[in-house]
């Protein structure tokens, strides 16, 4: 066996050499051809490191209305001399989750337009408002230039913001909160249960830091809103829950709020609202508000000199009115209402009192808004299923509330606002 064992390790031996040698081999290649060292040289930047590639916001030459679409995240451009959807921008927080676009005022002379982000009440939900005044996330108001829609600036709000108007001199810009939630939490504690107005000033809402808005305890669900002209230093806010119309001094955040009932007491469980005042527009000469109540489906109007409502002048609908529109003289109001799905013209002089109404739920589902422009017709934001029907904005003939022409929007559309063409 001895000659087994040296034959065994004198293989071993061979073995070990040519690895040895191989190994040897490979390492002198790798330090003889070394990789090449690559340079690379670069000029300097010379552009913006953020660059606005935002396309410039052309105003036609008719005017232009805006659109809130609240379940697509947009707002919607409509020509007034058309009504031809000229374009859709996205607007909101959060690329991501549903920031909820809902109301729209605009200010032309500051050259900007405000809109309300009034968040679903769950994170996940289908819908802005699935469960309207339900949610818990704070609301925000944001600032747009009207030049190309940029952001300029942002305030938060409390949840569930509901309506939004800005005083005529564009000096002041009011909120209400529609918090259902805060109303039904609260049934037996009135002041908790109270949902405020946020009094905004418009040079203070900045891209950062801007100033807390002013929050005025007010009522139960407030949610349409007038403002007095041409300082807005009153506001008159339908009060939802409170079955009233209430009267808030907004140079004095610490004045009693006034509230005016709506009629006479209707039987109710004490928690839940009879007339469901919903919408409150005032007249042209300011001495008339129109306030829709959607429950009971009836327009009432308040005199503001005397601060009282004017049963002789109630409006009774089939459906559910919503926002109403004036005439410009005051002659006469056009009620949109929902289930069914009408438009109602009613004249409002002694001299005129016909009405006459046009079903449009063949074109129109779920009319909410309604807005007159003397020149180029009478507008309706219909909201569509509010899920996934996209909605539409109706341009109707004034006088025989015929249709002249359609425009698809964006998923459940809440306002309109117009925009006067540029000189």
């Amino acid at each position: 066996m001895p000659e087994l064992a040296a034959l065994v390790s004198r293989s071993a031996m061979v073995i070990a050499r040519f690895l040895g040698g191989a190994l040897a081999a490979a390492t002198l290649a790798s330090c003889s051809d070394p990789d090449p060292i690559i340079e690379y040289r670069y000029g300097a930047y010379e552009g913006d490191a953020y660059p606005d590639r935002r396309p410039d916001l052309v105003i036609p030459d008719g005017g232009m209305g805006v659109v809130t679409d609240s379940l697509s995240d947009t707002i919607s451009l409509v020509a007034l001399e058309t009504g031809e959807r000229l374009a859709a921008r996205p607007v909101g927080r959060e690329p991501v989750t549903i920031d909820g676009p809902h109301r729209v005022v605009v200010d032309t002379a500051g050259g900007a337009l405000y809109i309300t982000l009034s968040y679903p009440a769950v994170a996940d939900s289908s819908s802005p408002h699935a469960a309207h005044g339900g949610s818990t996330v704070a609301g925000y108001v944001q600032k747009l230039a009207l030049d190309d829609l940029r952001l300029l600036g942002q305030v938060r709000v409390e949840a569930n913001p509901g309506d939004i108007a800005i005083s005529e001199d564009g000096r002041r810009i009011v909120v209400s909160h529609f918090d259902l939630k805060r109303s039904l939490d609260n049934p037996d504690d009135v002041e908790a249960a109270r949902s405020s107005l946020a009094v905004v000033e418009p040079d203070a809402v900045l891209p950062r830091g801007s100033a807390e808005p002013t929050l005025i305890p007010v009522c139960r669900a407030a949610n349409g809103l007038a403002l007095s002209r041409p300082d807005g230093a009153r506001a008159y806010v339908a009060c939802y829950g409170d079955d009233a119309l209430a009267i808030v001094d907004l140079t004095d955040p610490h004045a009693d709020v006034k509230l005016v009932p709506v009629g006479p007491p209707l039987p109710s469980d004490g928690h839940t609202s009879g007339y469901g005042p919903y919408a409150a527009v005032m007249s042209p000469d300011q001495k008339t508000i129109a306030v829709s109540n959607t429950d009971s489906r009836e327009v009432r109007f308040f005199d503001v000199a005397s601060e009282t409502f004017d049963e002789s002048r109630t409006i009774f609908t089939i459906g559910a009115p919503y926002f109403s529109a004036w005439t410009p003289d005051g002659s006469a109001i056009y009620v949109p209402t929902q289930v069914p799905d009408t438009i109602a013209r009613i004249g409002m002089t002694p001299d005129d009192r016909r009405a006459f109404s046009r079903n449009i739920s063949k074109d129109c589902v779920r009319p909410h808004v309604a807005d007159l422009d003397e020149e180029h017709g009478l507008f309706i934001v219909c909201e569509g299923d509010q899920k996934v029907t996209p909605g539409k904005v109706l341009r109707l003939d004034p006088e025989t509330l015929e249709t002249l022409s359609e425009a698809e929007v964006g998923l459940f559309p809440d306002a309109f606002a117009r925009v006067a063409p540029s000189r």
